[in-house]
């Protein structure tokens, strides 16, 4: 394949895919756009083959020549034999989850990707929009992952991804959250001041980003945030959906940290700025985002009504306890 004037040759990849959480979803959309690009690809996905019966695991049959496993990428004996040329881990949260990984393939591997978090920046009150340079914590797993691919002095490139969306998502709060209550004319508990910017970029995105490092030398010994370039309120998410369902957000504005609410409890997204610059990966990636949330909310809708989430009750009752 060629990319941009480069001629990219076709490469051996591996992916581990972790089995839930917002970054399960990565896994079948890298695959597929690296198949795409003619790369050959295996799939472990950490779990069993229960797993295969339900999204986005189910669509891995989709996906002309990509070969799944399943089994657990932190134990070595279900690793798979031979040589990859690119590794991709999307599937550890802290070293010992990775190290089996890192220590087969690392050093035969020409490029070792890792799926971090941006969750790991130190809270910054002066300068929200995270750049790669900015500290992170120490004590975040993601953080000895990081740390032992430099010591080791993999080939890697560090990707940050901030929240997802899109199709066959195994986290669908971020968006649900509003769908839930807008689509059935309830009041939208939303944590004052309302303004706070996020980041919320589409899956295809986030494997484009990601499939443009393959045989791509830039990327070597590299840290990107995986983000779109784009952000978006809190409030503004509200009226974003009710525009694309034809109605009118009922906003309640709250002080999320004096309601009384236990961890995860209420609102899916953190309450303060969450944003990262792209650029560095614009620059030497040759990638850009090509969607936006306020083209693809009315795709996110349909799917919320495809799986008839918009029938029946849904569970109001932190919502109570807010607005009481």
């Amino acid at each position: 394949p060629r990319r941009s004037g480069v001629l990219v040759r076709a490469e051996r990849c591996l992916i581990a895919n972790t089995k839930g959480g917002g970054h399960a979803f990565i896994g079948y959309h890298l695959a597929k756009q690296l198949t795409q690009a003619g790369h050959s690809v295996t799939i472990l996905n950490d779990g069993d083959e229960a797993l295969a019966k339900k999204e986005p695991f189910s669509k891995y049959g989709d996906i002309k020549g990509v070969q799944v496993m399943y089994g657990n990428p932190a134990n070595e004996q279900a690793l798979p034999d031979g040589k990859f040329d690119v590794v991709v881990d999307n599937n550890g949260k802290d070293l010992d989850t990775c190290r089996a990984m890192m220590d087969k393939f690392g050093g035969g591997a020409k490029q070792y990707f890792f799926v971090s978090s941006a969750g790991m920046y130190k809270p910054n009150a002066c300068e929200p929009e995270y750049v790669e340079t900015d500290g992170v914590k120490a004590s975040a797993g993601h953080a000895g992952v990081e740390n032992y691919l430099k010591e080791k002095d993999l080939p890697y490139t560090i990707f940050r991804p901030l929240y997802i969306y899109g199709p066959f998502t195994a986290k669908g709060a971020y968006f649900d959250y509003y769908i839930d209550r807008i689509i059935r004319d309830k009041p939208v508990p939303v944590p004052s001041p309302g303004i706070q910017l996020t980041s919320l970029t589409h899956v295809e995105d986030v494997a484009g980003m990601i499939s443009k490092a393959v045989g791509n030398p830039n990327a070597i010994r590299k840290t990107y945030n995986l983000c779109t370039d784009r952000y978006i309120t809190l409030d503004g998410i509200a009226r974003v959906v009710s525009k694309a369902l034809g109605k009118e957000a009922s906003i309640v504005h709250y002080d999320h940290a004096n309601a009384g609410l236990k961890k995860g409890e209420g609102f899916p997204m953190r309450t303060v700025h969450f944003i990262c610059s792209c650029e560095k990966a614009k620059a030497e990636l040759d990638w850009k985002p090509k969607h936006s949330v306020q083209e693809d909310v009315s795709e996110v809708i349909a799917d919320y009504k495809a799986k008839q989430k918009d029938t029946g009750e849904v569970d109001l009752s932190v919502d109570q306890k807010i607005l009481a």
